[in-house]
């Protein structure tokens, strides 16, 4: 864990606020580490000092116990959905609360665990109770991952089972053969694998916008073509080149970083948006429903506008789409990236034919 910390390896690609989950669960299994070795070394040690330095350690032992799920289970959220969901945090706040609740109660009844006179630790009657808590993080996680695997055709790549199967195994094994320890270690392992397939994904991610970047594209357009049709995409903003000609490239760079932002608000987990070149985009919808497409069409459209509202920027952002749903028995990839591209330019021909001037830019 502090070389995965000091090398900075666990920063991910413009994700601030995974980054800061990412960080508590480093810090959290560091500190529970330390924990464990303590409370096997004064484990049966006779006197008060070994008595409250056991009693504190097994305290933040089960402490960790109440951080980590949590914190697996916003990582999960924040990295595949964007958000985290109102439903998700009151589940979070009240299990995690229940949890503490018992814990801090365990000062007075030793439900959870409880030191003997010879300052020996054992399970209280309610120790299981620590455990449900576990598998309900672990289970509601690993639940969100498949269904959002099966929304979106399985688009992401976030590493659930790397985490998931070594604390399982390591949870198992010290439940099964009481007086060993693994279980911080199978989740030292699991953040271990899960930062490096994390790292790997990097390869896939477009630096500016924090999008898929075109090396992905096939993968999920393949992916995506086993299962059944889909919907695609492709965006064009307008006037881009006369942003960054008017206002120069840190401008335009501003713009694109704003139109992933948009795209991600507008797909949610119900589609991927991919920085396909330059000032275009793709979006891939899992899914076959009729009008689809238009409706996504225009709450991208939608947010644009809210965007340009609410935006201070001397320039207004606008987009020409062009969509359609395909499948590959009947169409190539290349085939469908021909159909929308022109689609997409037929509906650029209209924006600027229906009076649109090239020059949008805002007066003052």
């Amino acid at each position: 864990m502090l070389n995965v910390l000091f090398s900075g390896s666990w920063k991910l690609q413009k994700k601030r606020k995974e980054d800061k989950i990412l960080l508590g669960m480093i810090i959290t299994i560091f500190i529970s580490c330390i924990a464990d070795v303590v409370t096997f070394t004064v484990d049966g040690l006779p006197g008060t000092i070994f008595r409250n330095v056991a009693y504190a350690s097994n305290f933040v032992l089960f402490l960790g116990n109440l951080f980590i799920g949590p914190l697996w289970l916003m990582m999960i959220l924040k990295h595949i959905g964007g958000r985290i969901p109102k439903g998700q945090q009151i589940f979070t706040a009240v299990v995690s609360g229940f949890g503490f609740l018992l814990l801090l109660l365990n000062f007075v009844y030793p439900i959870l665990f409880c030191l003997d006179d010879t300052n020996r630790y054992s399970r209280g009657s309610l120790f299981w109770i620590n455990n449900l808590i576990e598998a309900l993080f672990m289970l509601d996680s690993v639940a969100y991952y498949l269904l959002m695997r099966f929304q979106n055709g399985g688009l992401k790549f976030f590493p659930v089972m790397q985490f998931f199967l070594p604390v399982f195994v390591c949870v198992a094994v010290q439940n099964a053969w009481y007086g060993i320890s693994t279980i911080w270690v199978g989740i030292a392992v699991g953040v271990t694998g899960m930062n490096l397939a994390l790292q790997n994904e990097n390869i896939f991610i477009d630096k500016l916008t924090g999008l898929f970047n075109r090396y992905y594209l096939d993968k999920v357009v393949e992916e995506m073509g086993k299962r059944r049709g889909f919907v695609m995409m492709m965006l064009d903003l307008n006037d881009f080149k006369l942003i960054n000609d008017t206002y120069g490239h840190s401008r335009g760079d501003e713009a694109l970083a704003a139109m992933a932002e948009i795209l991600r608000d507008s797909m949610g987990t119900c589609g991927t948006a991919i920085r396909y070149a330059g000032d275009e985009f793709v979006i891939l919808v899992n899914s076959d429903l009729p009008g689809i497409a238009e409706r996504y069409e225009k709450r991208i459209r939608k947010n644009v506008d809210l965007y340009n509202e609410r935006s201070l920027k001397k320039y207004a952002l606008s987009v020409s789409i062009g969509s359609g749903y395909f499948n590959l028995k009947d169409n190539s990839v290349d085939d469908i990236l021909e159909i929308i591209d022109k689609r997409m330019y037929d509906d650029k021909r209209s924006f600027y034919e229906s009076g649109h001037l090239p020059d949008r830019r805002r007066q003052g």
